[in-house]
């Protein structure tokens, strides 16, 4: 998956398989709008009226895509069991607004002046207000409270 969003071609993976239905994860390329990529889990029933039902999807600009392929591309061969142990922590900082990693490679916002504090290292689905769209969208996401004032004064500030 990493390889194909790192190189924005679609991909798709089988997730499970149940009687009757199949569920895959997806990556589309320029779907429905150009330049913006979805990832979607989707399941689907068998035989010629199977119905695709979209149980989860998220739709970001592909650079962000790129970007999330490369770094899948870095973290995955660390996972397996015969990985040898970490010796560090990666060079990057959380985003004050969502805790996402902001590595130094990642382009990341600062906001001075326009706040009531500085907010530093904010990551571009914060930035550009995606985050607080997401979470108004999610009804009952528990999210922490400093968090929630950082993206609403994110907002603000932008707006």
């Amino acid at each position: 998956m990493g390889t194909a969003m790192k190189a924005g071609r679609g991909h798709a993976y089988s997730v499970s398989e149940e009687p009757g239905a199949k569920t895959v994860l997806a990556f589309l390329p320029n779907h429905p709008a150009e330049g913006v990529g979805t990832l979607a889990r989707v399941r689907s029933g068998e035989g010629p009226d199977g119905d695709v039902v979209f149980e989860r999807s998220a739709e970001r600009p592909m650079g962000l895509w790129a970007e999330a392929g490369e770094n899948l591309l870095r973290i995955v061969p660390l996972l397996g069991p015969d990985a040898p142990a970490g010796d560090g922590v990666d060079d990057c900082l959380p985003c004050p607004g969502c805790y996402r990693p902001v590595y130094e490679s990642s382009s990341s916002h600062t906001l001075i002046g326009a706040t009531p504090f500085p907010l530093a290292g904010l990551c571009r689905l914060c930035a550009d207000g995606s985050t607080l769209r997401s979470l108004r969208h999610a009804d009952g996401v528990p999210v922490d409270p400093e968090h929630f004032v950082v993206l609403e004064t994110v907002a603000v500030a932008m707006a």
